[in-house]
């Protein structure tokens, strides 16, 4: 159905109301310094090249810390995962996080998956089949542990998002590690994995393309409605975007769909960090999630 100017001027200032009162009120949760806070000096720049060790198994990833971001003022953290047969030094350049990251003052971080096999090919991503004893769920929590003994992290802006085989990820480590990740944001990924019981409502902001030849948009929709479920939101406004309101625990649903194929939208990276901004980790949250 077509909607008047009317209709979506009214809708559009709707949402920006709506988008504006939830920023507002992330800014009445405090930042939660971690351990890293007591650090006198940290290295900045990027991107820096690092690895952590997960039971036996080397694993790289790439580091960006703006010369913006100090010893013991605690800042947001972002992960950004790769999609299937690329690398962390490729999604660096395609999202762009790093360039708002210099201008707002926060840490990005860019994982390196280790092969799997999707659809009969192998190549470098993440495992999003296994539920219990995930290598790359280890993975993640293991840097995530590292940094926030490293550096000055805020512990309630810990945030996720991910293209394609990466976004599927991110969706499923929205179900695991809900107890430390803030929101997520997963682009042209597709459903989420089941067993899917995060504990609280996690904030979510989907975009998908409707002519992606890769992962069906049906894929992005199944995602978008089981977290409008699992969060229990119960309002729905519209402009560029869908935006699901009222949610429990203030878990947000975003659904930005267009006319695309199998890419990284180029107002994706603003709309995503915007939307991290407005949804921390309430301290009410914590303990609510499964690793």
């Amino acid at each position: 159905m077509r909607r008047s100017v009317k209709q979506l001027t009214i809708a559009s200032f709707l949402a920006g109301v709506l988008l504006a009162s939830c920023a507002a009120a992330a800014t009445d949760i405090p930042p939660r310094p971690s351990a890293g806070c007591s650090a006198a000096t940290i290295e900045t720049g990027g991107p820096l090249q690092r690895t952590v060790d997960v039971d036996g198994v080397s694993r790289a990833y790439l580091l960006d810390v703006p010369a913006s971001v100090t010893p013991k003022k605690p800042v947001p953290l972002l992960f950004d995962f790769h999609g299937f047969g690329h690398s962390a030094a490729g999604v660096w350049k395609v999202s762009k996080f790093h360039e708002l990251a210099a201008r707002d003052g926060f840490i990005t971080v860019y994982p390196d998956g280790l092969p799997v096999t999707l659809r009969g090919q192998q190549a470098a991503g993440w495992d999003i089949f296994t539920n219990e004893h995930n290598r790359d769920v280890a993975f993640t929590a293991r840097v995530l542990d590292h940094l926030e003994h490293a550096y000055c992290i805020d512990l309630a802006r810990i945030f996720v998002t991910g293209f394609s085989n990466g976004a599927f990820f991110s969706h499923l480590l929205g179900c695991r590690m809900a107890d430390r990740i803030a929101a997520i944001a997963p682009v042209s990924g597709g459903r989420i994995p089941p067993p899917c019981d995060p504990g609280r409502g996690v904030p979510v902001l989907i975009h998908h393309g409707r002519q992606d030849p890769r992962i069906d948009v049906a894929d992005a929709r199944a995602a978008r409605d089981a977290w409008i479920e699992k969060n229990g939101c119960r309002e729905h406004v519209s402009d560029d975007c869908e935006w699901h309101r009222q949610c429990r625990d203030g878990a947000d649903v975003g659904y930005c769909e267009d006319d695309g194929v199998h890419y990284w939208p180029v107002a994706a990276t603003e709309r995503i960090w915007k939307f991290f901004q407005a949804h921390p980790l309430a301290p009410a949250a914590l303990g609510k999630g499964r690793q």
